[in-house]
């Protein structure tokens, strides 16, 4: 946000906001119910402020108490005072502006905010926590509240502890794949009974795992499986995945690109932790 003056065109672009709200509830405040123009008087005022006050209830707190402190000093009639006010508002906005040119102190700024804007970026990366039943990618929907749970990118389900029952080896397939296959899958979900991956939502109805044959993991995570084979059967207590020749020859640079195309972030894996799924064909 150093650059570009990145910080003051955003705190000009509030200010408008705030300046437009404030001018709209004056202009909104300076009538009576009836649409007509407060008469021209210093009891007026006190009409005046309180329409303001309404009107922006949902934008500022001012307390009753403010009210009385401010109609007390003040010693206009009502129409010079909005004139007044109106004109000061405009002078305060400029001065601001002037104000946010010449002062761009980025941590400064970052240090008095109530909100942390790098825990707001974390929680919108982390996401809400949740992670695919197959393969444990975690959900990219930001914050927490949202319908159904969503990744872009799949990865090969070996990464999520998932083995063929026959061959006790790891599976490199996606979960994208085989929700529109004639699969099925057992898990403790399941009570170890087999169910259809095409209806996946019987068992995990906060997931969309969109069914797509042509999805084909990023080169990020065959990369991932090709190097640490061994070790994820070793951890999961399985044999290595079957990974296909071609992706064998997948390079550290190429599966770097393909994390960038596929997330744009760097991606970290999540720790393996003890766990068996069991697939069959």
């Amino acid at each position: 946000m150093s650059e570009n003056k990145t910080l003051c065109k955003l705190k000009n672009t509030n200010l408008l906001v705030i300046v437009r709200k404030i001018r709209d509830s004056t202009k909104w405040a300076s009538k009576g119910e009836d649409g007509v123009l407060l008469p021209d008087t210093k009891e007026s005022i006190t009409e005046l402020i309180s329409n303001m006050r309404k009107y922006l209830i949902k934008d500022i707190s001012i307390s009753v108490e403010a009210e009385k402190t401010t109609l007390f000093q003040i010693q206009s009639t009502c129409h010079p005072f909005t004139k007044s006010l109106i004109r000061s508002l405009r002078e305060l906005k400029e001065q601001l502006q002037e104000e946010f040119s010449n002062s761009e102190d980025i941590s400064e700024t970052l240090n008095k905010l109530p909100i942390k804007p790098q825990d707001e970026l974390f929680k919108r990366v982390f996401g809400c926590g949740q992670q695919c039943p197959f393969c444990k990618v975690p959900c990219e929907a930001g914050g927490k509240e949202h319908e159904q749970h969503h990744a872009a990118v799949h990865r090969p389900q070996g990464l999520g502890c998932y083995m063929n029952v026959d061959t006790e080896k790891l599976v490199e397939t996606l979960c994208t794949t085989e929700v529109h296959s004639e699969s099925e899958f057992s898990n403790t979900d399941t009570k170890e009974e087999w169910h259809p991956y095409k209806k996946y939502t019987d068992y995990y109805p906060d997931w969309h795992i969109p069914p797509d044959p042509t999805i084909e993991a990023s080169d990020y995570w065959k990369f991932v499986l090709v190097q640490y084979n061994d070790r994820f059967a070793q951890e999961y207590e399985a044999k290595p995945a079957d990974v296909p020749e071609a992706w064998r020859r997948i390079t550290k640079e190429q599966a770097l690109k393909g994390l960038k195309d596929a997330f744009n972030i760097k991606g970290t894996m999540n720790n393996p932790k003890k766990c068996i799924h069991e697939t069959r064909l």
